[in-house]
């Protein structure tokens, strides 16, 4: 009868071992999970960022498109068509443009009142569009610049 209360049957787990493997099965779970959250973020500030890329691209075709003349922003130092902020909806994501434009005089070719006197002192015009998204996670603001010039405003 001794042996017989010294042999312990096992069936199943105990307590112990039934918290232990939950724990560990909740671990990964959440790693998992974080992993696939972490991936879904990275891949919509991706996507915000080429559409912010795109809006600027397009920003500055409607710009080359333009008469020289109107290359400015509205109520600003060149008066011209394009507003100084606007909101843009691209693919249910909103941003915000806000332009720059500012004359510039090449030294090259003299200055305005210096010598030689330059007679076109507004050589070309620098345009900078800053497309930043208040609503994405990571999102760093796309700033591009370019110039804009007019053809044949100075001949030698």
């Amino acid at each position: 009868m001794k042996g017989n209360l010294l042999k312990k049957e096992s069936r199943g787990f105990t307590f112990v071992e039934l918290i232990v493997g939950v724990a560990i099965f909740t671990l990964f779970a959440v790693g998992v999970y974080n992993a696939y959250s972490g991936l879904y973020v990275s891949i919509l500030s991706s996507h915000a960022k080429t559409l912010a890329v795109d809006l600027a691209n397009e920003e500055f075709e409607i710009v080359k498109n333009l008469p020289y003349q109107s290359v400015g922003t509205v109520g600003g130092n060149p008066v011209g068509l394009i507003p100084l902020t606007q909101s843009v909806v691209r693919d249910r994501v909103s941003f915000t443009v806000d332009t720059s434009i500012i004359n510039k005089d090449d030294p090259f070719d003299g200055v305005s009142g210096g010598t030689p006197n330059d007679a076109f002192p507004a050589d070309y015009k620098l345009v900078e569009f800053k497309i930043s998204c208040t609503s994405c996670k990571n999102f760093l603001p796309v700033i591009i610049t370019g110039r804009v010039a007019p053809k044949n405003l100075e001949s030698n």
